[in-house]
């Protein structure tokens, strides 16, 4: 039971025990425990901030799954099933980790009929899963159970294959972005020579949103608006072929360490044209739409492209 703080806990404990002899259910004192901290199925629930996290014990015990099966580079049907049974535990606190299993499933159809000690080497992507696990659990991962509606952020991102990347959104209680709502960043150069195709730029404008100003969207619902149908449906289902599953499974893991539920839908290029204007640096367009965002106290490129690793340098 999770109570206010000045509840009565000796009342309410009384009828629950009432309870649960009124349906036949015997109750455990020495698994009872009462406070701001508790155990419950494995997990800790803290009633002081509302959220659930990994106990110490088991974020230690996935590492090493993790780590070691990396390291071993093969695996028998019987070790992939220990990971996976006990990573699939773990997605109450990580519901986007979910994602990161499908190859290791995918892995077990490949067994032959009895052959369970027989190892297989582990795919490639299937190691990408694991070291995105092995990097979420780095830090204790920890979840909101407040009892509400997550509040609703809207943001809409775009991609110039030539010229650069441009984003912004919009608060519950505004019409339009704000000056530092919204930014526009040109391309680097080394980006430029690799000629990335046009759906890994559009994931990496999604991936700058989210490092821009996924911190201070903790605990919240984003719905990001795209007009790329491919990248709006790799979003959508977690999953997509080719170079931009890199950069999803970057975004995933900022979702997940902001503890941000996220939507992705499809718009078409006229109802993303202040995003498109943005990614063109197209100050004319930008000054029509949305003229706050050209006043000197708005620098769009005051940041320029920003990396999971330069993030906290720069915020």
């Amino acid at each position: 039971m999770i109570l206010p703080p000045a509840a009565p806990v000796k009342v309410y404990t009384e009828a629950f025990s009432e309870l649960c002899c009124a349906v036949g259910l015997a109750i455990k004192t020495t698994k009872s425990e009462e406070g701001q901290l508790a155990s419950f199925a494995g997990f800790e629930l803290d009633t002081q901030t509302m959220t659930i996290r990994l106990p110490t014990k088991m974020v230690t015990k996935a590492r090493h799954l993790g780590r070691n099966a990396i390291e071993q580079n093969s695996l028998s049907l019987v070790d992939i099933q220990r990971i996976t049974g006990y990573l699939n535990f773990l997605t109450t606190v990580v519901p986007l980790g979910c994602t990161f299993l499908r190859r290791l499933y995918n892995m077990e159809l490949y067994f032959p009929p009895g052959g369970r000690n027989f190892k297989r080497r582990l795919s490639c992507e299937a190691k990408r899963d694991l070291s995105w696990w092995n990097q979420i659990l780095e830090n204790t991962p920890e979840r909101s159970i407040a009892i509400r509606v997550r509040e609703v952020v809207q943001a809409w991102s775009d991609a110039a294959s030539s010229e650069g990347l441009g984003g912004f959104f919009t608060e519950p209680t505004q019409n339009a972005p704000q000056p530092q709502s919204a930014f526009s960043i040109p391309v680097p150069d080394y980006i430029l020579k690799a000629r990335e195709h046009i759906n890994t730029l559009e994931m990496r404008a999604v991936e700058q949103v989210l490092l821009y100003w996924g911190r201070e969207w903790k605990g919240k619902l984003l719905v990001i608006h795209v007009d790329n149908q491919a990248v709006a449906y790799g979003l959508a289902n977690r999953t997509i072929r080719g170079a931009p599953m890199r950069i999803l499974r970057r975004c995933l893991l900022l979702a997940t360490e902001y503890d941000l539920d996220f939507e992705a839908r499809w718009v078409s290029t006229t109802e993303n044209a202040l995003a498109d204007a943005l990614s063109c640096a197209d100050y004319r367009r930008i000054a029509n739409m949305a003229s706050q965002l050209i006043s000197p106290t708005c620098n769009l490129q005051r940041r320029g492209l920003l990396t999971y690793r330069s993030r906290d340098c720069q915020q």
